[in-house]
């Protein structure tokens, strides 16, 4: 009779065990679906083909997600909690997927984690009503949590039994690990993916769309940040110093400055752009009058940039390092974020400037949890990092939430004033920043500017701002007895006027934004079409007459023959044509891109043999 009552509960248990563990299966397949409905595949290159995830990436990714939960329920025992975890962490992980893929046309990286840090900030750039959705489900699932804890306090109810758990802890937490390890070579798991999809490197929103969020995902996780070159060795890296050290050498004969003597301001400006340039918004009017006239004495065109609708920081790693982010691997979306902050001594134009006696200052009229800039700022080689609780100026116009360029400017001013040595400032404005909903009282009206979504006027007027801040900042340069040269460029494009727009112009057109370099000194008129933010203190060195480093003469040589270049966009000097690979350029073209995919991997990842060489001086 015992054994019978005993072999009943056993099998209650089994019974038991076996439907939660079905309701996880659920609630996996749930989120997983979830997820992918939450890519917006307007934006997607291959949506139309009918690309989607094979039966057996979506296995794959179902039990990778299974692994997880299954972890969870080891922790807690409960597989009510676990159910209800799963949904919470799914669904605010699906609205941060579906607001970036939006405002950026790239979807959640593992690397945006590290953003939480900087929630409130981001919370900050995205609509009220997506916060207040995102609000209103955390508070729903925060009710039934403690519908079900209380449930368990009053009734009891049974956790998994103590062996159990220890077990599925340790046998989970061991796949867990090993997950992480995603890009390691061998890794069991993506050869398993492997033998299923076919990674779309070129463009991480058609991955996910294509293998799944998961695959995707999981595919974006940390790895080296370049691959080891073909021959990279330290004799290469010595030829390729006496190479390009040739070239300076010749470069050289003309130019009498070993370093600029000149204050360097560098000024990128968040989301400016040039309206008048895209397709599908039929503008009637000019906001940035001062700046097109600009174009007429200065070094002006275009920057090719790495992001849309965001991404500043990698924009600003490109200006600032001369290196690009065509090399890295697709999972390398943010080094500031991924391996930045991590390195002891990084090459750079502030670290250049520094060492010739400039002081090097960093504005950026916000907090500082974003990208890490305080940490990274320290790796390049500022002085000092002044932000918006430190700033002097913290005018903001109206409702705008953000500094106003205009008091960036004058605290700029201020430091240039201030300091006795030669400056090189770096400024990286906000006024423009997202969200743009009420913004301003008074902005363009439909009839004034041909657009009639209200936001997208709000950014218009965002514009106009910043074309007369920039207007005073140049006259008030121009009373100064110190000679300055200013880059200014905008970051990025704005993704305020939506995917149509997107669609009506090409994929490079909607990553160009104005560049102008001049001089507070004299006319400097030069047409540089478009170029990457890699190139920009190489023209500096060239407005200023100042001799080359090695470095400085691989830079002008890729210029020459691909002057701007992102992943699958090269713009081909001899023909003035984008193409969408390395190998549709010319073999003169692959071999310096190899070259500098040498030193940049020498940096980055190899043994550093250039900066013992002195390839940077």
């Amino acid at each position: 009779m015992e054994k019978r009552i005993h072999y009943k509960k056993r099998k209650g248990r089994k019974k038991r065990f076996l439907l939660q563990f079905v309701s996880l299966i659920f609630i996996v397949i749930i989120i997983q679906m979830y997820l992918q409905y939450t890519l917006d595949t307007t934006l997607s290159v291959i949506n139309n083909s009918g690309v989607i995830p094979t039966r057996g990436t979506l296995v794959l990714s179902t039990s990778v997600l299974l692994l997880l939960g299954s972890w969870l329920w080891a922790l807690l025992g409960d597989v009510a909690l676990t159910n209800l975890l799963l949904l919470l962490v799914g669904g605010i992980t699906g609205v941060v997927n579906l607001e970036k893929t939006r405002q950026r046309t790239e979807p959640l990286y593992p690397s945006d984690l590290k953003m939480i840090t900087a929630s409130k900030s981001l919370l900050e750039m995205v609509s009220g009503q997506t916060v207040a959705a995102a609000l209103a489900f955390v508070l729903f699932c925060g009710f039934l949590f403690y519908l079900v804890i209380r449930r368990n306090i009053k009734k009891r109810t049974p956790l998994l039994p103590k062996k159990k758990r220890l077990a599925i802890l340790l046998v989970t937490s061991l796949g867990l690990l090993y997950i992480g390890q995603f890009q390691q070579q061998g890794n069991l798991l993506k050869r398993a993916y492997e033998q299923k999809s076919a990674w779309i490197p070129w463009s991480q929103l058609d991955n996910y769309y294509a293998n799944g969020f998961v695959a995707g995902f999981l595919y974006n996780l940390p790895s080296d940040s370049m691959e080891e070159p073909t021959d990279y060795s330290a004799k290469k890296i010595v030829d390729l110093h006496e190479k390009y050290q040739a070239i300076a050498d010749e470069i050289n004969e003309d130019r009498d400055k070993t370093e600029p003597d000149v204050n360097v301001i560098f000024v990128m400006n968040e989301s400016f752009s040039d309206p008048s340039e895209l397709e599908g918004i039929n503008l009637k009017m000019d906001p940035i009058p001062f700046v097109r006239a600009l174009a007429d004495s200065s070094h002006n065109g275009e920057i090719l940039s790495p992001g849309y609708g965001g991404g500043t920081a990698n924009i600003e790693f490109e200006a600032l390092t001369g290196f690009s982010m065509e090399p890295f691997p697709a999972n390398i979306t943010s080094p500031y974020t991924q391996f930045l902050s991590t390195i002891e001594r990084f090459p750079s134009v502030v670290s250049r400037l520094k060492d010739a006696g400039h002081a090097t200052t960093a504005i950026h009229p916000f907090n500082t949890t974003m990208y890490k800039r305080k940490e990274n700022y320290n790796v390049l080689g500022f002085d000092e990092f002044i932000y918006d609780t430190t700033m002097s100026f913290t005018e903001r116009i109206d409702a705008n939430p953000y500094i106003s360029d205009k008091a960036a400017y004058e605290q700029v001013l201020q430091k240039l004033v201030e300091t006795p040595e030669k400056d090189f400032i770096h400024l990286v404005t906000m006024q423009n920043h997202a969200p743009y909903t009420d913004k301003y009282t008074e902005i363009p009206t439909y009839s004034e500017s041909g657009i009639k979504d209200p936001d997208a006027r709000n950014y218009l007027q965002d514009l106009i701002y910043s074309d007369q801040s920039l207007e005073l900042f140049t006259s008030q340069l121009a009373e100064l007895d110190e000679p300055i040269v200013v880059v200014f460029w905008g970051d990025h494009l704005s993704s305020v006027f939506g995917g149509k727009v997107y669609e009506a112009n090409t994929v490079p057109d909607m990553h160009k934004t104005p560049l102008r370099i001049f001089s507070n000194y004299e006319s400097n008129y030069k047409d540089l079409g478009t170029i990457s933010p890699i190139y920009f203190y190489t023209e500096v060195l060239e407005m200023t007459q100042t001799r080359l480093s090695p470095f400085d003469a691989l830079l002008e040589t890729l210029q020459s023959k691909v002057p701007a270049f992102e992943k699958s966009m090269y713009l081909n000097a001899e023909t003035g044509v984008y193409v969408s690979s390395r190998e549709d350029l010319s073999e003169e073209a692959r071999e310096i891109l190899l070259d500098y995919d040498q030193i940049q991997y020498d940096v980055l990842t190899g043994k550093r043999y250039s900066l013992e060489n002195d390839f940077f001086k």
